[in-house]
């Protein structure tokens, strides 16, 4: 019983800190493309060199991680 509720505790962490690693990702990703704005009038350097480049990038990072949490918990799905 002790084993099957903390199964159940760990899957809801699990849980938790996807919505959260995901939905910060999404947050980023949206200020990185509004400080890069418009992105269709900038060559490769302006858009590396611009103020949401950072942004963007740690966005699409926190995205994958996200989706990897179950795998870097160090949890087997049964």
């Amino acid at each position: 019983m002790e084993k099957r509720i903390d199964q159940k505790s760990e899957e809801q962490t699990i849980q938790t800190m996807k919505k959260f690693m995901v939905g910060g990702g999404i947050l980023f990703v949206l200020i990185g493309l509004f400080l890069q704005w418009p992105i269709t009038d900038k060559s490769y350097m302006e858009f590396i060199e611009g103020q949401g480049y950072i942004p963007l990038i740690l966005g699409l990072i926190m995205i994958i991680l996200g989706f990897s949490v179950r795998l870097l918990m160090g949890t087997d799905e049964e």
